[in-house]
C-alpha cells in the first residue's frame, strides 16, 4: 500500500497547486470560496498524514483500502462542490478513484466501491441541484455568479459521471481479471520453463557425464579411435590417437592436420561414400605401421551421422609375418644349404686332408708346395662359404629382452681384443650419454653385429690404428652406436653395394657379413648407415630404439 500513499501525496501537492492557481492567478474561484477550498486541501493532507503514520502494514487489508478511497472521494467531493460543482472538469477524478479501487481490490469489493462512488456522485448532484447549490466558476471578466442554478444540467452531469464511474470500474475489473488470468498463465509457463530448464540442465549434466565416461573408456583402448562428423570435424578421439597430430596441434579438431595428411584425407573421402567398399590401408607414422579400419554411423533414417575410424599398431604383426615369410624362404634355403653342405663338405674335407698330408710329404722348397698351399686355402675358403651360407639361411627373429649396452660393449671389446692385439689396433669405448642405456633387443644377435663390424674395422687397419665404439643419443629417443676406425676406408663406388649379399672386396670374404648385420638391425626396428673417407677411415652407425630417453653427457 505504500504506492497508494505516495500517489495520494502527489494528489495533495497537485490539489494545492491547482487551488492556489485558481485563486491567486486565474481568479476562477470567488474569494468567498477560498477558505472552503483550502480547508479541503488541509483535510486531505491531514488524512494522508494519518494514513502514513499508520504505516503500509496496517493499511494492507481490503477494508482499509476501501476506507482510504472513501476518504479521498469525500475530500474530492468537497473540493469540487466549492469550485463549480460537477461542472468542474476535475469531477472526472471520481472515475480515477473507481479505477484505482478496481485495480487494488478484489472484483466483488471493487464493484461495490464503484457503486458507492456512483451513488455519492448522484447524491452530490441532487444536493447541488436542490438544497446546496455549488459555488460557481468565474469566467473571464466576471466578478459574480448568476443567481439561478440549472438543476437539470447538474443532474445530467451527475448521472454522466456516475455512469462513467460504474462503467470504467466494471471494465477495469474485467481487465484486471484478464490480467490476473494471464499472469497466472505466465506463472505456470514460467514454472514449466524453469522445470524444463532444470530438466535440460540435468540432461546436459548427464550427457557430460556420459561423454566423460565414454572418453575414459576409449582412452583405455590401445587402438587409436577417431570420430568424424559430416561437417568434417573431429568430435571424439582417445589418447592413443594424439600421435597422429603434430605436437603443437594436438588440441585441434581439423582432420587436415592429421599425419600423414594425404592418406587420411583419401581415407575420409572414401569412407564418406555410403556404398563404397571397405578399405584397410596401412600408414607409416614415426617408424611404426598402423592398419586403419572404419565404420559409418547411421541415424534412424539411415543418414550418415559420422565415421568412426580405428588405427591399430600392427608393426609387430607385420614384422612377424615378414619373419614367417623369410623363415619359409630360409627353410627351403636351409634344406638346400644342408644338402650342399653334406655334398660339398665331405669332398672339401677330403681335399683339405689329402693336401695337408701331401704338404707333410714334400719339402717346403718344392715347387709343388706353393700349389698345394693354394689348393688348401681355397678348400678352406669353400668350407667357410658353405658355413656362412648355412648361418645366413638359418637366421631367425630376435629374442628380445632388456640389454644394458655398457655390458654388451664390454663383451664385444673383450672378444675383439686378441684380433686387435695381433694387428696393433687400439680399442676405445666412448659413452656420450649421462647414464647407462638399455635397449629391447636380442643380445646374441646385437653382439654378432658389433663383432662383425669390429672385425671388418680391424682388417681395414693392417698397419695398426684405432677402433672406437661411441654410444650417443639418436633421433626420436633412439640410441646410436658408432663403430669408427682409422683404416684405409671404402671407395665411393663400393659404398652402394657393401650390404648386397655375396658382395665382398676381400680375397677370402664371403660377402654375407654386412648383409646379416643389416637384416639383424632391421629386425630390431633400426637401421645401419656408413660414412667413409678413403685413406682416413670408416664409421658404421647402428641406430636402434632405446628402452628410455637418452640424455647427452655433460662436458667436463
Amino acid at each position: 500500500m505504500s504506492w497508494f500513499i505516495g500517489l495520494r501525496w502527489v494528489a495533495v501537492f497537485a490539489s494545492t497547486a491547482v487551488v492556489g492557481f485558481a485563486i491567486q492567478v486565474s481568479h476562477r474561484v470567488r474569494p468567498e470560496s477560498a477558505p472552503y477550498l483550502w480547508g479541503g486541501v488541509l483535510a486531505l493532507a491531514a488524512l494522508n498524514t494519518a494514513w502514513s503514520l499508520l504505516g503500509p502494514r496496517r493499511l494492507a487489508s481490503q477494508h482499509a483500502f476501501a476506507v482510504q478511497v472513501a476518504g479521498d472521494v469525500a475530500a474530492l467531493g468537497w473540493l469540487i462542490h466549492h469550485a463549480g460543482g460537477l461542472q468542474n472538469p476535475f469531477a472526472s477524478f471520481f472515475v480515477f478513484h473507481a479505477a484505482i479501487a478496481a485495480v487494488a481490490l478484489e472484483a466483488r469489493q471493487a464493484r461495490q466501491v464503484a457503486v458507492a462512488i456512483a451513488g455519492f456522485v448522484l447524491t452530490l448532484a441532487a444536493v447541488e441541484a436542490s438544497v446546496f447549490p455549488p459555488d460557481c466558476l468565474l469566467r473571464d471578466g466576471q466578478s459574480t455568479c448568476s443567481a439561478g442554478v440549472d438543476w437539470l444540467f447538474h443532474l445530467a452531469a451527475g448521472a454522466a459521471v456516475a455512469t462513467m464511474v460504474v462503467g470504467c470500474a466494471f471494465i477495469v475489473v474485467v481487465l484486471v481479471r484478464v490480467l490476473q488470468v494471464e499472469r497466472e498463465r505466465l506463472a505456470r509457463v514460467t514454472l514449466a520453463l524453469v522445470a524444463r530448464a532444470e530438466e535440460l540442465t540435468a540432461a546436459k549434466t548427464q550427457i557430460q557425464l556420459e561423454r566423460e565416461q565414454l572418453q575414459t573408456i576409449v582412452n583405455c583402448m590401445a587402438d587409436a579411435v577417431i570420430y568424424i562428423t559430416p561437417d568434417g570435424m573431429v568430435r571424439l578421439r582417445n589418447r592413443a590417437a594424439q600421435k597422429f597430430w603434430p605436437k603443437g596441434l594436438r588440441g585441434d579438431g581439423d582432420p587436415k592436420n592429421l599425419y600423414p595428411p594425404e592418406e587420411w584425407m583419401r581415407l575420409i573421402e572414401k569412407a564418406s561414400v555410403p556404398k563404397a567398399g571397405k578399405l584397410h590401408p596401412i600408414f607409416q607414422v614415426n617408424s611404426r605401421s598402423y592398419e586403419f579400419s572404419y565404420a559409418r554411423v547411421y541415424d534412424a533414417d539411415e543418414h550418415i551421422r559420422g565415421i568412426v575410424m580405428v588405427a591399430r599398431d600392427v608393426t609387430e604383426r607385420l614384422e612377424a609375418q615378414k619373419w614367417r615369410m623369410q623363415e619359409e624362404r630360409m627353410a627351403v634355403t636351409a634344406k638346400l644349404a644342408a644338402a650342399l653342405a653334406h655334398e660339398l663338405n665331405n669332398p672339401l674335407g677330403a681335399i683339405a686332408l689329402f693336401t695337408q698330408h701331401a704338404l707333410t710329404e714334400i719339402k717346403p722348397t718344392d715347387p709343388l708346395a706353393a700349389h698345394l698351399g693354394t689348393v688348401l686355402r681355397n678348400a678352406n675358403l669353400c668350407k667357410r662359404i658353405v658355413r656362412d651360407f648355412i648361418e645366413y639361411a638359418r637366421q631367425g627373429p630376435p629374442e628380445r629382452r632388456e640389454v644394458a649396452l655398457s655390458g654388451l660393449l664390454g663383451d664385444v671389446m673383450r672378444t675383439l681384443e686378441p684380433h686387435a692385439r695381433r694387428s696393433a689396433v687400439a680399442i676405445q669405448c666412448e659413452a656420450l650419454a649421462r647414464r647407462d642405456v638399455s635397449v629391447d633387443s636380442d643380445p646374441d644377435q646385437l653382439r654378432q653385429v658389433l663383432v662383425n663390424l669390429g672385425l671388418n674395422a680391424i682388417e681395414a687397419m693392417p698397419k695398426g690404428g684405432t677402433l672406437a665404439f661411441k654410444l650417443e643419443p639418436g633421433p626420436e629417443g633412439s640410441v646410436q652406436i658408432d663403430v669408427v676406425d682409422t683404416g684405409v676406408g671404402i671407395p665411393p663406388g663400393e659404398l652402394e653395394r657393401i650390404f648386397a649379399a655375396f658382395h665382398t672386396t676381400k680375397p677370402e670374404g664371403t660377402g654375407l657379413g654386412l648383409t646379416v648385420a643389416r637384416d639383424i638391425v632391421a629386425a630390431h626396428g633400426g637401421m645401419i648407415e656408413v660414412v667413409s673417407t678413403p685413406g682416413k677411415g670408416t664409421t658404421f652407425t647402428v641406430t636402434i630404439p632405446s628402452h628410455q630417453a637418452v640424455q647427452p653427457a655433460q662436458a667436463g
